[in-house]
């Protein structure tokens, strides 16, 4: 084997482990980045549980805006919940449909008085062909 041959084989060699240790090293950094970016939800033990369904046969059509104390905190679809940690005092839950497909309706409104280390749990039902309501469960 030659001189130029031999230094050719090396630094082939070089790239080659080079190359494997930084395509592992990057795909190290991006799980890394995964792991780092999800969200730790940790319920301090002065709050409360909230848990609102969609009751399975509400419809395909309608989704639900759900607000808490009048702030809209979530759009429930098909197969969703919403299971917030909610602070203790009084709230107001409450529900309305999207499309609004019986005109300007009212929302359906719950008062809770909520308690450190209660779970809340509602669910959203047509109560009658034209209203949407929340069932406490």
């Amino acid at each position: 084997m030659r001189i130029g041959d031999q230094q050719s084989s090396i630094r082939t060699s070089i790239m080659k482990t080079f190359y494997n240790v930084s395509s592992k090293l990057i795909m190290v950094a991006i799980a890394c980045s995964f792991v780092a970016s999800a969200p730790i939800q940790a319920r301090p033990a002065d709050d409360a549980r909230l848990i609102v369904n969609r009751s399975a046969d509400f419809g395909v059509d309608e989704s639900i805006n759900l607000a808490v104390d009048g702030v809209q905190v979530a759009v429930l679809g098909i197969n969703q919940n919403y299971d917030p940690a909610l602070p203790a005092g009084r709230h107001v839950v409450s529900i309305t449909t999207n499309p609004r497909t019986y005109g300007q309706q009212a929302s359906s409104q719950i008062p809770v008085s909520v308690e450190p280390g209660k779970t809340y749990t509602f669910t959203a039902v047509w109560d009658d062909s034209e209203r949407a309501s929340l069932v406490e469960q």
